[in-house]
Formats: structure tokens, sequence, C-alpha cells
């Protein structure tokens, strides 16, 4: 039996940790390929793989396209073996040939193919088995840490496992020594910020979540293609071609180590289905971690822990419902991509839409299509149909993607199947909270005109996190009529670029990117002086009401800069289009206290109102009611220093109500009401003088706040 060393190990290790395993050692099998796939789902593969389904004629389109950069002389010498984006990564293209060798309906043809993919892969491992060179292709320190080996490393483990009857004993010696090293150098990463599990080797063991910087880095998009690459180079040769148990002992580590601290921070720091770096960086992490679930499962080794099964985490399905929730209502025209979808966004961005989640939901799909998960392999064919960019015109073309993990990842998902693949979203509920990064999703239905409400007050400690404690954001009809503004450096990230309150505090110890938060009266992203307690909410039969304290982002011990006394937000969403914000300020220093708001037009301001029209028609009113005077204008954005905002976000304006006499103490309260085009306003007054207690009365609905509780009249 296959990998027997393991399997030993997998039985007594547990037991010595106080582990509770279930082995499945009977179903691991025999031969290969085993990752991803079987040669018990070949033949059925191989039924898909016709001329009438075009998802295999636009996958075999691109492998031929990687036989003629062959038949060229392009490829492999033409790899610079560079350890970030090359034109021409051997490995990515043996990919692709390598799956075509598995399930090409012609025997000739599959056979030619695995000697393509042979010979790709080992132009690479015979110059890396020459050691570490620095400057040197192939052998550079970082040449399996960085972005190349998240991109396409996916793919030696893959190769390797996929042709692996056609490498000969020479062969596998020299990649078991490249894999050893890989491996080694993965287990030792430095690529950011606490990027392995500490100590190193530890399994199984709470101490490798007890640092919670460690713990909360695992959410890394680097941190998972490392565990994801140690795991497949370590599954796809056999226990004789690793005679000193290296190799085991990665697969161990990637499954006991890695997979553990990011598994527990699935279910504590980031509950809920949402990764902490966003829409940008969380559909890589998230893929990438399922995309080693699928291997464990199609290697025999799901059951080894309780993390390496995708059923042992509620987190799962959550995160289908997190993205689904993340969805606007409506779809949006885009220039270049057809119809879109535009996601609730958080953290760094550079294009505005909803990404193409393939990476994960191609690989969770594909599991439960195995596993005879019906709700789940319908709901993520769905999300790939529809929801990606292009929507269900633009599959074909989302195929065409340069990593090729992605095409591969469609084809599994798509087997041609008698199953009814169905919309998802009518069943859910309308609100949904994400424990872990305290993010609140509310709509007023699952239709394409629904009101749409955001709130977030997350912790922040980790790459492409954004200063966004207490933030709002509306939409209506289609649009949004206030939102975050979305780019990708620091300055995008700060707060007033997040739709939260500015609070200055005294100066930091720093003249670098920790002065730009302070000049902008932002909260701290990487150092804040601690988590906010989680928001406390409540819904009723029509709004919903939350409170937030943001205190301690706002405080950095780091930087010396920590005289803000209390921050906090509370906030009523009376469905559909009213969303009312009190906002108190208090700090040891004198500074300015400013609301701030992001808009995708021009507003006007007549006495204490400011009025927009968006480019759709629909109106946005902000009525500021505060006790504390401030000075109301509406501005428009600049380009930040660093680089222009995400392509496709439409926040073009700013909206400020800015405290004079810079205070201590200030207190705001805006009324947002949403509307057609020409819409009156209700009745807003406020109908009292206590600023930290105030009665907002909207339409005789008399709504309580006072820092702590809120209170709505029927």
């Amino acid at each position: 039996m296959k990998r027997l060393r393991l399997a030993i190990f997998a039985i007594v290790a547990p037991f010595l940790l106080g582990i509770s395993v279930i082995p499945i050692f009977a179903q691991m099998p025999s031969g290969h390929p085993h990752l991803w796939i079987t040669e018990a789902q070949l033949p059925t593969l191989r039924a898909s793989a016709t001329p009438d389904n075009p998802i295999w004629i636009q996958l075999l389109s691109l492998a031929e396209e990687s036989v003629a950069l062959m038949d060229e002389g392009i490829l492999p010498t033409q790899d610079i073996g560079d350890n970030s984006w090359v034109e021409y990564p051997n490995e990515n293209h043996a990919l692709l040939l390598a799956f075509i060798s598995l399930v090409h309906p012609d025997e000739a043809v599959r056979a030619d193919y695995a000697q393509r993919a042979r010979t790709l892969l080992m132009y690479i491992i015979e110059q890396a088995s020459l050691g570490v060179a620095e400057d040197t292709a192939f052998r550079r320190p970082d040449f399996a840490l960085t972005d190349r080996s998240r991109w396409y490393g996916a793919g030696f483990g893959l190769v390797v496992d996929w042709i692996y009857p056609i490498l000969s004993p020479e062969d596998k010696t020299l990649i078991a020594q490249v894999f050893t090293r890989w491996c080694d150098e993965n287990r030792n990463a430095y690529t950011t910020n606490n990027n392995r599990p500490e100590p190193i080797g530890v399994v199984n063991d709470p101490i490798l979540i007890a640092d919670p910087s460690y713990h909360r880095w695992s959410n890394n998009n680097y941190y998972a293609a490392h565990m994801r690459n140690m795991g497949l180079m370590s599954l796809s040769l056999n226990p004789e071609d690793d005679p000193s148990g290296a190799l085991a002992t990665c697969l161990n580590e990637a499954m006991g180590a890695w997979l553990y601290v990011l598994d527990n921070s699935f279910r504590t720091d980031t509950q809920g289905g949402l990764g902490a770096e966003g829409f940008e960086y969380s559909p890589q992490t998230l893929g990438y971690t399922a995309q080693f679930l699928l291997a464990l499962y199609t290697s025999g080794y799901a059951d080894t822990y309780p993390q390496t099964r995708f059923e042992n985490n509620p987190y799962w399905d959550d995160v289908m419902k997190a993205y689904l929730h993340s969805m606007s209502p409506a779809t949006h025209e885009n220039e270049d991509f057809g119809d879109v979808y535009v996601p609730a966004w958080y953290g760094s961005g550079q294009l505005y839409m909803m990404p193409d989640h393939i990476a994960l939901f191609g690989a969770l799909g594909y599991y439960a299509y195995l596993t005879g998960d019906n709700e789940t392999y319908s709901a993520t064919k769905w999300i790939q149909t529809y929801s990606a960019p292009g929507g269900e015109a633009g599959l074909l073309s989302r195929m065409d993607y340069e990593q090729y993990t992605n095409p591969i990842l469609y084809f599994l998902l798509f087997q041609p199947d008698a199953r009814v693949v169905s919309d998802p979203r009518p069943a859910l509920p309308t609100t949904f909270y994400a424990d872990g990064l305290r993010r609140l999703l509310g709509r007023t239905d699952w239709s394409p005109d629904a009101t749409w409400f955001t709130y977030s007050l997350s912790w922040n400690g980790v790459d492409h996190q954004s200063a966004n404690g207490n933030a709002v954001e509306l939409y209506r009809k289609g649009e949004w009529l206030t939102q975050v503004r979305v780019g990708y450096d620091l300055d995008y990230l700060a707060s007033d670029n997040q739709n939260t309150l500015l609070v200055q505090n005294n100066p930091p110890s720093y003249d670098d990117w920790r002065y730009m938060l302070y000049e902008r009266g932002s909260q701290w992203f990487y150092i804040p002086s601690g988590d906010p307690n989680p928001p406390t909410w409540t819904e009723g039969a029509d709004y919903i009401a939350i409170t937030g304290d943001a205190t301690p982002l706002y405080n950095s011990d780091y930087a010396e800069s920590t005289s803000v006394i209390r921050v906090v937000r509370q906030v009523v969403w009376l469905k559909p289009d009213i969303v009312v914000i009190y906002d108190l300020a208090l700090t040891e220093i004198s500074g300015f206290k400013r609301f701030v708001l992001n808009l995708p037009a021009d507003a006007t301001i007549t006495d204490r109102t400011a009025l927009m029209t968006t480019p759709k028609g629909n109106q946005l009113s902000i009525v500021n009611l505060s006790p504390t005077v401030t000075e109301m204008s509406v501005i428009a954005l600049p380009d930040e220093v660093s680089e222009p905002p995400a392509r496709y976000q439409t926040m073009t304006h700013r909206y400020i109500a800015s405290t004079i006499d810079n205070p201590t103490e200030a207190y705001f309260i805006h009324v947002l009401v949403g509307g057609d085009s020409g819409a009156g306003l209700p009745e807003i007054s406020l109908m009292n003088n206590f600023a930290d207690a105030p009665v907002v009365n909207i339409g005789g609905r008399m709504i309580t706040f006072d820092g702590v509780n809120i209170t709505v009249s029927p």
C-alpha cells in the first residue's frame, strides 16, 4: 500500500497528541493519479472530453498553444527561471499538458502530452537539483517561496503525480531531492511577516496558535500557497522515492502545522466565511487551501486529522453564504467584461468587480461532486456560471487564464451532469453577519432592485486590511449611494477612504506611512493598540441597529500615539432607504474630528442638507443634525499619491462634516435618505439638546442613542 510510512505515523501520532482520528486507509489509492483526480474518475472525465463540450474544446485549445510553443522552440528554453512573473513558466504549461495526458480520449495523444509535460518539468528540476545559487535561473533561494510559486507552484506536485508512470527512477531521485529542498525552504518561509507556523516541526499542538500574530498571518496568501505546494509535492511521490522520510515529514507538517493553524483561524479570527485579506487576496488564500483539502481527499488523507476534511469546519459552508451576501443585488455593465456583479469590498483592490473565485469554488465544487453533496455542487456551479465576471456569456473567456489551474478546475467542475443547478440566494436569509471579521451585510430582499446595507468593525493586523472600523455603505436600485473608496496602496486603506470617522491623535514617533495616517485622523492598520470589541446589533421587523466601539483602532502604543479616549458609532438602518448615524469622539488633546462619506457624484449643500443625484437617477440626502458645530463641504476626490484608485470603482466625491476650533469632544448625527430623483424627505428632527443622549425623530418614529444602547420606537 502506498505511503505506508506516513500511514503508520497518522495512526500513532494522533494518540500521542491526544487527537481523535478515524483513519480511512482502506480508501487510499494504490496508484497514480491521485491528486484532485483518481484512476477511478478517468473514464468519466474522458467521456466528457468530446467535441460537443465547449469547455473541453477551450481547454484543448489552450493545450495546443503550449504544444505550439514547444514546437517553435520557445518552451522550455525561454523560461528565464525568475521567481516572479515570467512569460513562459514551464511548470504552468507542463500542468496543462499533464492534465490533457490523462483525460484526452486518444491514447496516442495522451502519451505525447505526457512526454511533453515531462520535458518541461525536468528542464526545471535538472537545473534546480544543482542547488541554491543567487541570481541563477530556477536556483534562487526564494524560487519556491514568492509570486511564481503561488501562481504556478501547484504544477510541480500535480505534474509529477499525473505523469508518474513515465518518470524514470533517475527522474524521481532528482525530483525528490529538489522537492525536499523546496519543502525545507517553505518550512522556513520568510516571504512576509510571520509566514510560517512556529515552532517549526511541531504539529497539532496549541503552542502553534499561542501567538496571535502568527495565528492571524496564516490568512496570508503566501502562507496558504506554501502549505498547498508542500502538500502537493509530498503527496506526488511514493514512499520508495522518499527513503529518508523527508517528504513524509513535510506532508505531516503541512497538515498538522500549517493547516492546523489556518483551520483554527477559520473557527475564530475569520469565522463566518470571509478571509482576512479582503477580495483582492482572500480568494487566493481560500483557493489554495481548498485545493490542498481536495488533494488530501483524493489521495486518501482526508481523515488523518480533524482539520484535513472540509466537513469538519463550518467555515466551508459559510464561505459560500459570505460570497453570495457580498454580491450586489444587480449586475453592472462593465466596459471590458460585460455584465458583472460588484462586491461589498474590503481590503486592497485593483479592479472593482466580483473576482472569479474558480480557484476556491472549483476545488470545493468538484469535491462536492465527488462526495454527492448536491446542494454545494449546485451552488458552486451556479456561482461560477453566473456571478463571475461576464456571467454565463463570459464563461469560456474566463478559462483563457494565465494560471492553468483555473481552466482545469473549470473543466472538473463543469462535468456534464443531470443534477439541477439553481440560484442558491433566495433560500438564504437577507441578513448575514461574519463573526470573525465583524461584517454585517443586509438587504431588503434578493431581487435586483433591493436596497443593500453594510457595516464593518474588523480587527486589523495583517496585510491588505483597511482602517474601516465602523464603516457603513448604502446601495439602492443598482447603484452605490455611498461606499468605501477602493484602491490598492496604504493611502487608499486609510479611514478617510473608508466611510468612517476621522479623529486626530497626537503625532506618532515615526515619519513614514504612520505619519500619513496621523495626518488623516485615520485608524491604524498593522499596529493598533488592540482589537475593538465585537459590535452589538439587533434586528427588528424593519430595521437593524448597531453599536460599535472602535477606540483601540485609533490608538497605537507602538507608534506612541494614544490620545484618543473614546470613539463610538451607533447606526440604525430603517429599511429600505434611511440610515441614521450617531458618532461620539473624545480625545485628551485638541484636534479635528470629521465625519466623511464617499459619493459617486457631486452634491449641493443647502442649510444643513447635502443633496446628491447619482448617474442612474438615485438621490441621496445627507441631513446634518450634529449637536457639535460643524463645517460642511463636498470635495472632488483626486488620485492618491501612490496611484489611481481601483479601476471601475465609482466614488468620485466626498462629503465632510468637520468640527470647528478642534474640540476634545465632538458629537455628530447624520441622517441618510435614499430615494428616486426629486423625492421629498420625511420629517427629520433632533428632539432634545443632550449631545450624549440624543433622540432623533424620523417621520414620527423616535430613535434614542446613548453611546451604548439604541431604542427604536415602533
